[in-house]
């Protein structure tokens, strides 16, 4: 197998987990919209939508590795940490306090 397969077996993969992660959490934000008493009619969401959503995510999430290896690089180091996740999250600074007093919890 080579190398490029096993990229897209892995993007397959990933795609995959995306799409089921995705689709219950749109079904069970559609389910509590259309139980909210103000909602007048139904809200449905086309299939086309949640895959267009899932595409939305996936380039994220590989936008978001690829700065982060590069972030660990520029460092000089192999591994990547919170401070790279940090850096990554500057230009939103509510986000940012948010990942950082999640990392200080974990860390006590």
């Amino acid at each position: 197998m080579s190398r490029q397969q096993n990229k897209e077996e892995i993007a397959i993969q990933l795609k995959s987990t995306i799409y089921l992660n995705v689709s219950k959490i749109v079904e069970e934000k559609i389910n509590q919209l259309n139980n909210d008493a103000t909602t007048k009619s139904p809200i449905i969401v086309s299939p086309t939508f949640t895959a267009q959503l899932v595409e939305l995510v996936y380039n994220q999430l590989v936008s978001l590795g690829e700065d982060l290896e590069l972030f660990c690089q520029h460092s000089n180091r192999t591994t990547i940490n919170t401070s790279d996740l940090l850096l990554f999250t500057r230009r939103n600074p509510v986000l940012q306090q948010y990942l950082s007093d999640c990392a200080n919890n974990i860390n006590k």
